[in-house]
């Protein structure tokens, strides 16, 4: 498992390195089943709102609907410890799948047909 705050590092450098364009507009706190609104990855699943600088585009990760509303807003799974401690051992095909999965992925993943021609 991951602390909070190391979460939250390593969440500031996935958005570093692959998401520039957004940033975290709050902690990120570990999601639970008491919010009625969860949507968790497993145990461990973290959640953060993250948004757009340019477009002001809200995702909002970890939960499935809430007070944040309007059409440039969207609700996802929370990001699971594993996801980003693989990410902090420089394995970074898990984050970079959920980063495609929730939209914010602004360098291309490559496919493994692409590896093996190169």
């Amino acid at each position: 498992m991951l602390t909070r705050d190391e979460a939250e590092s390593l969440l500031q450098s996935v958005l570093d390195e692959f998401a520039p364009e957004w940033d975290s507009m709050g902690p990120v706190n570990e999601v639970t089943t008491r919010d009625p609104e969860h949507w968790l990855s497993g145990i461990g699943t973290f959640g953060v709102m993250l948004q757009h600088r340019r477009s002001g585009t809200v995702k909002v990760l970890g939960r499935r609907a809430g007070s944040v509303s309007g059409s440039s807003v969207s609700y996802h799974r929370g990001i699971s410890f594993l996801v980003l401690k693989a990410y902090g051992e420089r394995n970074t095909d898990p984050v970079r799948r959920y980063l495609d999965e929730i939209g914010i992925a602004t360098h291309p993943t490559h496919s493994l047909s692409a590896l093996r021609t190169a």
